[in-house]
């Protein structure tokens, strides 16, 4: 090679690598870790976490999803692994308020926003934000109407969703408080259901069996499950009792069209998702978030069911 060639080639090689060194670096991938205590818990789970996964794509993040399976060293060690994994921003859905407030406080000082999602997190937990529902407006929206349609007067049970999470505090704390408007209506039974079918179907065949027609007028539940125990209670002819639920996918419309479900409470679940997701990429942003975003949650009867399609 020629002196001249040989200058040429070496000046073609710096003005390649003067440009790559001058060229933007690539954009960091942004990352967004979720945690839902127990997805496999009823199917609102499951469309939540295909809910976040779809609103955090949209806005150019990777996702992942981690089922904490109701194990509180799992889900702590997930949201430490988060941390240490760097992701941007996490999304939790605790299983009660207070048994991640550790691992969460930890991503707060490791400046990551933490978003409770659906299930609240105690205040010493320091979490950027809550998105969800008013669960005492929720439950105490159930109480309100049946006192309306029982005229004041009746025997009532409660089936509770999982003992310690903050919808079965504030859905229950809203239920009594509202009930306790009308000195003529009984709580008879309270029981956890877990939101879980079998448990569901099972206190409604213990109840009829033990309260006779006429000794039961209405049935309260955290969830939509309640379905379900509505129309054992139709197909033992026991059409007499009002059943009143949480959250609206397509077999609770279908029941209160039917007039199996009285009544239930929207609660969607693709809504509070697009909400997680935009509060955490406002955080990382830099913009200000409202430390609670809360949804509405419309009561959903015979008068207005045609009008409001499912939530899923």
């Amino acid at each position: 090679m020629t002196i001249t060639r040989r200058l040429f080639t070496i000046a073609s090689l710096g003005i390649v690598l003067g440009a790559a060194l001058a060229a933007p670096a690539m954009a960091e991938t942004k990352k967004i870790g979720v945690l839902i205590y127990n997805i496999g818990v009823d199917p609102w789970m499951n469309v939540a976490a295909k809910s976040l996964e779809a609103d955090a794509k949209k806005l150019g993040y990777e996702i992942t999803v981690t089922d904490g399976r109701n194990d509180v060293a799992q889900m702590n060690a997930a949201i430490d692994q988060f941390v240490i994994q760097g992701f941007n921003a996490i999304i939790v859905a605790p299983s009660d308020p207070d048994s991640l407030v550790g691992s969460v406080s930890k991503a707060i000082e490791a400046k990551i926003p933490v978003i409770s999602y659906s299930m609240g997190l105690a205040p010493d937990a320091n979490a950027t934000a809550f998105v969800g529902s008013n669960e005492e407006l929720i439950g105490r929206e159930q109480a309100e109407l049946a006192i309306k349609l029982l005229g004041g007067k009746g025997n009532v049970a409660l089936m509770t969703g999982i003992l310690g999470t903050s919808p079965q505090i504030g859905r229950s704390k809203g239920q009594h408080d509202g009930l306790k408007e009308a000195p003529g209506i009984k709580i008879v039974e309270e029981q956890a259901n877990d939101w879980a079918h079998d448990k569901t179907v099972a206190l409604i065949q213990d109840w009829l069996s033990k309260y006779p027609k006429g000794e039961l007028n209405a049935v309260f539940a955290h969830g939509p499950e309640l379905v379900a125990a509505a129309e054992y209670a139709k197909s033992q002819g026991r059409d007499e009792i009002l059943f009143f639920a949480v959250d609206y996918p397509e077999d609770a419309r279908r029941a209160i069209q039917e007039g199996t479900l009285t009544a239930t409470v929207s609660q969607s679940p693709a809504l509070l998702s697009e909400l997680a997701v935009n509060a955490a990429d406002k955080a990382l942003r830099g913009e200000t978030v409202d430390q609670k975003i809360i949804i509405k949650t419309p009561l959903v009867t015979k008068d207005n069911v045609e009008e409001m399609p499912a939530d899923y």
